[in-house]
């Protein structure tokens, strides 16, 4: 069962708020439209790091009022639009729904439209419909180098919501960042929403102090609004889970059980971590999966990618060979790995189904269990399986351990998680399911 645990974790400490209650400014005006543009066409072609040159538009600093007042930050962080109308958007591929204070200018592009929606402020929210999956941190990564280095100073950084829209799961993240002008500092708020729809992801983009709630209302009824004239077929079951740190949603992970043509079936993960390290810097990472599962629920192999900060980490590729012996292959940290194992128990490895399954049954049971396995997670070691042991106590809570690692928490009856904190000092890391349709 593979859980989206991050390999660093924050503490209560980093993820608090710088003092900015000196900064000077008044709202930022947006990112340059060219630049976004060129960037969302840069993350369909896999330019990774290829933001870092198309800067966001500097913020003005606030002209020296006759009363020399001081800028109140809070209360322009505090603003939110009003009088917004929802306005539908049609393409020959889809239609959807914007809040808008006006008509919203449609540009198409290959394999991209972009959404210029005006909200009544200084900057419209642009907004990107793609026509292809797309890594969801690496997309909010290229956006946030949109704050050059040198020209703007990232004062705190924090994902703010995570939530499920069409059975996708979206992400939200806001900088707070100050930009030297020659009046002084002007501070300006950049705020991302990335939706990991299977076929048309969306991204959108505000740059401006304030309206967090606004920007957040109008993402998501674009999420939910998407209509797509040639859907694909739906997966037989999909969950969603969602990693926090205290109330902070720092990551998802996303399954989809599809079945091919040819009657094989897959288990489809993504999953994507933003994790504050400090209050200015987030470590993104994202991960992606495609297991084959026999009938009977076994792995019979598969490819894991992983990738941080717009590199690889790891690809690797798992395959069956003949009396109960896979073959892996592929490339982890830049060095390629290739050998064979065999599993303890002379047996083929269970796939994510295969072990819900067996769990499923487990709780059916009265009482406590204790059950172990092997399991393949290429994320903790690509050269062999790992031994997870699964336990439920006369109270019912469920726990769940390998290598170091220990979480409690409790099981949905299909024998997925339902809800698991990490048993570990603070602070606290917890997984939830927010997401399920189907069944396995």
């Amino acid at each position: 069962m593979a859980f989206p645990i991050p390999g660093a974790r924050p503490t209560e400490r980093q993820l608090s708020s710088p003092n900015t209650s000196r900064s000077r400014g008044r709202p930022s005006r947006s990112a340059r439209g060219a630049a976004l543009t060129a960037l969302s066409l840069a993350l369909l072609a896999g330019c990774g790091g290829s933001a870092a040159s198309t800067g966001a538009r500097e913020p003005e600093p606030a002209p020296a009022p006759a009363s020399q007042e001081p800028f109140d930050l809070d209360k322009a962080l505090a603003r939110e639009a009003s009088g917004l109308s929802a306005r539908d958007v049609r393409t020959a591929a889809w239609s959807v729904r914007a809040l808008a204070a006006g008509a919203p200018k449609v540009v198409e592009k290959d394999k991209m439209v972009s959404l210029s929606i005006p909200i009544g402020t200084a900057s419209p929210v642009e907004c990107f419909v793609y026509s292809s999956m797309l890594d969801s941190g690496e997309a909010i990564r290229q956006f946030i180098q949109l704050l050059e280095p040198g020209k703007a100073e990232i004062a705190r950084i924090l994902p703010w919501e995570a939530s499920v829209h069409r059975e996708s799961p979206a992400m939200f993240v806001q900088a707070l960042y100050l930009a030297a002008t020659e009046r002084g500092k002007a501070a300006g708020l950049l705020k991302i929403a990335m939706h990991a729809d299977r076929a048309h992801p969306i991204a959108c983009v505000h740059d401006e102090l304030g309206y967090v709630r606004t920007f957040e209302r109008l993402s998501k009824e674009l999420f939910d609004s998407l209509e797509v004239r040639d859907a694909r077929p739906k997966p037989e079951y999909t969950e969603t889970l969602i990693l926090r740190v205290g109330e902070v949603p720092i990551g998802f992970e996303t399954s989809d059980l599809l079945r091919d043509e040819g009657g094989q079936r897959r288990w489809f993960t993504r999953a994507t971590m933003l994790a504050p390290t400090d209050p200015k810097t987030l470590r993104i990472e994202d991960e992606a999966s495609n297991v084959l599962v026999d009938a009977a629920g076994r792995l019979r192999g598969g490819v894991w990618i992983e990738s941080s900060e717009g590199k690889a980490n790891h690809r690797i590729e798992l395959s069956q060979k003949a009396n109960f012996q896979y073959e892996y292959s592929g490339e982890v940290e830049g060095k390629k790995v290739q050998g064979t194992f065999s599993p303890a128990a002379k047996a083929w490895l269970p796939s994510p189904i295969g072990t819900a399954s067996a769990l499923a049954r487990l709780l059916k049971k009265k009482g406590p269990f204790d059950f172990k396995q092997q399991e393949y997670t290429p994320a903790i070691d690509p050269t062999k399986p790992v031994d997870v042991r699964y336990q439920r106590d006369a109270s019912g809570t469920v726990s769940v351990s390998f290598r170091t690692m220990r979480l409690v928490g409790s099981l949905a009856p299909d024998g997925r998680p339902e809800s698991f904190e990490v048993a570990s000092g603070p602070p606290k890391l917890t997984l939830q399911r927010a997401y399920v349709r189907g069944k396995l």
